[in-house]
């Protein structure tokens, strides 16, 4: 099953209108003055509904942890054990507060005249599908890390792990998401715009090191990660 981070429709249009490539300019890290530029532009109405978004997204992930958590007692051999760890890593990817609703500059800056005058896209190398947009390469970091996990097959050469110690890791993976998780909803009624995109950038990194990418057991997945989490660095 291939879990898609936005909806169809707009992942054919990011497909078309932005080729896959990672050999594209380097965004130039953006200062503190630039940022606090950038958030004194957004107004309370637009934070507030971002916040919410984030809270109903944090709220049906816990949920669904939970779930998974509970699905643990199926896992039974060392095949299980790398299938569980692939859909939980796709999971994981998905849930990213990484769509247009939860961020406060798309929604300041959407309708008729999309991208004008966004603050985000003035100090973050352009509007997101800009080859220098910060935004837009992590973007596709993560496209490429969630294809790589989608094209694994099961190969039995992988499989030699201790199934209780593969469970455990399991499960932490899902605790360390859930923590962080619950430590975003406790950061977020209070933030401001800078302080709420530092919150978001947390949480990413966090569930980023809670993927269990050491049951996968492919190198081209562990790399791909290492990506993301660089193309993480100047998302804010």
């Amino acid at each position: 099953m291939k879990m898609q981070l936005w909806g169809e429709n707009a992942q054919k249009r990011w497909r078309r209108e932005r080729p896959f490539s990672f050999w594209i300019e380097e965004p130039e890290m953006t200062s503190s003055e630039d940022q606090e530029w950038a958030a004194a532009s957004i107004d309370p109405s637009s934070l507030e509904e971002a916040k919410g978004a984030i809270v109903a997204g944090c709220r049906l992930f816990l949920e669904r942890l939970d779930r998974l958590e509970g699905g643990l007692v199926r896992v039974r051999t060392a095949e299980d054990v790398n299938r569980f760890s692939r859909a939980l890593s796709m999971y994981l990817l998905a849930s990213l507060p990484l769509k247009s609703e939860t961020c406060p500059f798309c929604i300041q800056h959407s309708g008729g005249n999309r991208c004008q005058g966004c603050g985000y896209a003035k100090t973050h190398g352009g509007r997101c599908d800009a080859d220098a947009s910060a935004f837009g390469q992590l973007i596709e970091a993560v496209y490429k890390l969630a294809e790589d996990l989608h094209k694994i097959r099961d190969d039995t050469s992988v499989f030699g792990i201790n199934l209780d110690m593969g469970r455990e890791r399991l499960k932490a993976s899902i605790g360390g998401s859930r923590e962080a998780a619950e430590m975003l909803m406790v950061a977020i009624p209070e933030a401001a715009v800078s302080e709420l995109m530092e919150a978001k950038r947390g949480y990413i990194e966090a569930v980023l090191k809670a993927l269990p990418a050491d049951l996968i057991g492919s190198l081209e997945v562990e790399m791909s990660l290492e990506e993301v989490l660089a193309k993480l660095e100047g998302y804010w």
